[in-house]
């Protein structure tokens, strides 16, 4: 059991709930969860590499180029709010494309009230299917002597 419920808990921090925050730093780090938010121009200018529309490009920071930055593209959000996911291809965003940058961080409410609600599910079939749970005894009862 206990066992059981340290998995639960490990997966629910794996599936942990996020925002976007404002940059804290200047320097990024390599492997960084980025929602580059694009301008106009660049909404347009960048229509060829990542489709039409799109406000919001997101993924992990590779680079900085002499170009822009330099993503490995998970998802792209067009401005009707619809999102498109992608796996992994590499996008340069120059600098002078970008409106705002934000980086990716785990939201610690959201992911304990993850936690708490998939742990009260888990311990709620528990009680209801698991070992000792009361059910029907044996079906047919009645009295076991053989007809004549």
């Amino acid at each position: 059991m206990v066992r059981t419920v340290t998995l639960l808990g490990a997966a629910a921090l794996l599936a942990a709930c996020y925002n976007y925050e404002p940059l804290r730093t200047a320097q990024l780090v390599p492997s960084t969860f980025l929602a580059v938010t694009l301008s106009d121009g660049g909404s347009e200018q960048l229509a060829q590499y990542v489709g039409p529309n799109v406000f919001v490009v997101r993924g992990r920071f590779m680079r900085t180029t002499e170009r822009g930055l330099a993503l490995s593209v998970e998802s792209v959000e067009d401005r009707r709010g619809q999102t498109f996911p992608w796996q992994g291809e590499m996008v340069v965003v120059p600098g002078e494309f970008v409106r705002s940058v934000e980086e990716r961080h785990a939201a610690r409410g959201k992911t304990m009230m993850l936690a708490g609600v998939s742990l009260a599910g888990f311990v709620a079939a528990y009680a209801a299917f698991g070992p000792g749970a009361s059910g029907s005894g044996p079906v047919g009862g009645g009295s076991t002597s053989m007809p004549r």
